[in-house]
């Protein structure tokens, strides 16, 4: 009996005595001061980030052996970033958005190409795409192409020039269209890109009769892939749904129009015969041709 009056006692002094402590609680803060806080940053995100990382890698290509490629064909093709689907690549025009981290398409390539992970390919007006890669090409040359304002310091040497984003309008693709039929799909897989702008003036500043197109420099789409993996793009239908430059062409999210395939008369473009309205009809025939030959290749 004694105990257990000695334990209830125990146990009664020591709520007691944690009562009293926790009253007397020690702070730092003066009453009536604003506390400090330091090596806060605030944020608008609600939840960490972390599909879109310098880490990432792209999806990496399948083993293509040539005798399961039983059908190929070349086709080019345009993708106008003035339509509503494409504009996640054209903005923004100038400069980054969210700290730095979002860039159009054409200043993602102008970075990779400062920072030399990314090698621009010169574009021969004589030869066109038969041969994008022949010859190299470099920033000084690409700016004063792009119509920009070129910059030297007091040696004479070049030093940077104030480039015209806001000019590229369209991005041409070349891509390889083949049915693999190890795994009985047709299969795409983009080989070059190239940021177009056009002239609308000679050199004498006279008007010109058309607009004259300009390639500023063509890309190896491979080469490219894991600067695109490691870059968001805005997504228009989901702030919570992140995908990278990789991921819109791996998936095919824009829209665009053929502009050319390949043919016993040298890859020449629709343009060179057809005219007006025609062209967009002959475009749409070669889409159709590619869906035709897919659907023909399976027996029902």
């Amino acid at each position: 009996m004694k105990a257990r009056r000695y334990l209830i006692g125990t146990v009664v002094l020591a709520v007691f005595v944690i009562s009293l402590s926790a009253q007397n609680v020690n702070t730092s803060i003066t009453p009536g001061s604003t506390p400090v806080i330091s090596t806060y940053s605030p944020t608008t995100d609600v939840y960490n980030k972390e599909t879109i990382i310098p880490e990432k890698k792209p999806v990496s290509y399948d083993y293509i052996r040539e005798s399961d490629v039983m059908w190929a064909k070349d086709v080019w093709r345009t993708i106008d970033l003035r339509h509503r689907m494409n504009m996640p690549l054209r903005y923004p025009v100038e400069g980054v958005m969210g700290d730095g981290e979002r860039y159009s398409l054409f200043g993602l390539l102008m970075e990779g190409i400062k920072t030399e992970e990314i090698t621009p390919y010169e574009y021969n007006p004589i030869t066109a795409w038969k041969d994008p890669f022949s010859k190299t090409t470099n920033l000084e040359h690409i700016y004063n192409l792009s119509g920009g304002d070129t910059v030297y310091n007091d040696d004479g040497n070049f030093l940077r020039v104030d480039q015209r984003s806001t000019a590229i309008m369209q991005i041409q693709l070349q891509e390889q269209w083949f049915f693999d039929k190890q795994h009985s799909v047709m299969k795409v897989r983009i080989v070059a890109l190239a940021p177009v702008f056009y002239e609308y003036f000679n050199e004498f500043g006279e008007v010109l009769p058309s607009p004259r197109q300009q390639i500023p420099f063509i890309v190896h789409f491979p080469q490219c892939r894991r600067l695109f993996a490691t870059h968001s793009v805005y997504n228009p239908n989901n702030d919570a749904q992140t995908i990278s430059f990789d991921d819109l062409f791996f998936q095919r999210r824009f829209s665009s129009t053929v502009i050319a395939e390949s043919n016993v008369f040298g890859n020449r473009m629709l343009t060179d015969y057809k005219l007006g309205q025609d062209v967009l009809l002959e475009s749409e025939l070669i889409k159709k041709d590619l869906f035709i030959m897919e659907h023909d290749l399976w027996e029902y």
